[in-house]
């Protein structure tokens, strides 16, 4: 008897999580269609500076020519780099956007070196998109629950995507790399995943996280097959540009930790960013690496945490943990701008997919649903940039990586319990 009416409760309870869920999606689909519309209208009335390189791919290309040129050794000296770069921009700049990545990045971009700036960002943008598709096929068979439309349209609606693509930036790729990570060690290819992770070191803030949690975690087949990747990289960069071009990098990446030049933390969506908006009112600026260190250090424990419960070893279980990594990677890079907040994507959709697969509707998801509809507000960041506050726009950031973190320890207790989730 009592078995029977805990069935009938557990049953009503689905029907009305299955209602809400189809309440969502009526508002959160033409939602995304709204901010997609938005998004191209904003690059459409751009076209003309995209054109005349006044974005970020006049960097890439120009280090490129560099390369090409053979004047690797120069590749780090800005005056060289803006030289370059006045050939693709209409308009004399006071500073150049300095290229500051390893140099091993530009081997994709060499071919597109001999092209005129105009067709390079345009075969670049072709380029992206079939990663953007590589990205969907990918996530596809983990999202199960969720329509492919409506991934599709999450990810071309998702504000960073079509700012990576006006930019010409590298934030696709960077989210391809963790995707395929995701995949590795979902299927417990340890050392693939190590590998993977240490492609993305033309941008170390955002896959050092993850393999902090895997060295932690002593899986040495990751951090080997990381440190592997990691010096066959560097040799090829020092046979790109020699010692004293890696030392110009460094000498580029050291000033990175103040405001100026191409540092502006408001522009960020990250702690740092919300710390330094916050404090900037407080006028306690100074404070504001101190903290974001401070604060960083509890999110990544908290992470580890996660990934150290069983529900991370189980095959069905691990992309919430890795969801998680994600986020927490976002909060905790020193540097990260709106392109690259690109990756968070991964984390929405996998957890929107943990949520329309569910029973049983569980109060972190009742949490996550609003916050999903609010990071896809149509121009809001457009709006914020325009005002040179987006470090406003990663509120919602905080808040996610609590839902997925309240999500994973409720998903355990029930685990253990031996509750079907």
């Amino acid at each position: 008897m009592r078995e029977s009416m805990q069935g009938s409760t557990i049953a009503h309870a689905g029907s009305r999580f299955s209602q809400r869920l189809r309440i969502f999606k009526l508002i959160f689909v033409p939602l995304l269609s709204f901010s997609l519309a938005g998004q191209t209208a904003v690059v459409w009335t751009q076209l003309a500076d995209i054109r005349d390189g006044y974005f970020d791919f006049v960097l890439y290309h120009s280090a490129a020519r560099i390369i090409v040129d053979g004047n690797g050794a120069q590749l780090y000296d800005l005056a060289v780099q803006k030289d370059y770069q006045k050939a693709a921009r209409v308009a004399p700049q006071h500073r150049p956007l300095p290229f500051n990545h390893l140099p091993y990045e530009l081997l994709a971009l060499l071919p597109l070196a001999q092209l005129s700036f105009p067709a390079a960002h345009l075969v670049w943008a072709a380029m992206n998109l079939l990663v953007l598709l590589a990205i969907l096929f990918r996530l596809a068979p983990l999202v199960t629950a969720l329509p492919r439309y409506l991934s599709c349209l999450m990810l071309l609606a998702f504000f960073p995507t079509l700012t990576t693509l006006k930019m010409g930036q590298d934030s696709l790729i960077t989210t391809y790399l963790l995707t395929e990570t995701l995949i590795s060690l979902k299927r417990r290819r340890n050392a693939l995943a190590g590998c993977l992770l240490a492609l993305g070191l033309y941008k170390p803030q955002l896959f050092l996280p993850i393999t902090a949690i895997l060295l932690c975690q002593r899986r040495w087949h990751a951090i080997g097959g990381f440190l592997a990747t990691a010096a066959i990289l560097i040799g090829i960069s020092l046979t790109m540009v020699g010692w004293h071009g890696l030392t110009g990098l460094l000498a580029l990446w050291l000033p990175m930790t103040e405001r100026g030049n191409v540092v502006w933390p408001e522009l960020m969506i990250n702690l740092r960013g919300l710390l330094f908006i916050v404090l900037h009112h407080m006028g306690l600026t100074s404070l504001t690496n101190l903290l974001t260190v401070a604060i960083s250090l509890p999110v990544f424990c908290v992470t580890l945490r996660c990934w150290s419960r069983d529900l991370a070893e189980r095959p069905d279980g691990f992309e919430l943990p890795f969801a998680l990594a994600v986020v927490m990677t976002a909060l905790v890079s020193f540097h990260l701008y709106s392109y690259d907040g690109l990756l968070l994507a991964i984390p929405l959709v996998l957890m929107l997919n943990h949520a329309l697969k569910a029973q049983l509707q569980s109060p972190a998801q009742r949490v996550f649903l609003p916050l999903l509809i609010v990071m896809f507000i149509p121009l809001l960041p457009n709006a914020l940039l325009g005002y040179a506050v987006l470090a406003w726009w990663a509120l919602p950031v905080p808040l996610l990586f609590a839902v997925i973190a309240w999500e994973i320890g409720d998903r355990s207790q029930l685990t253990q319990a031996g509750v079907r989730t």
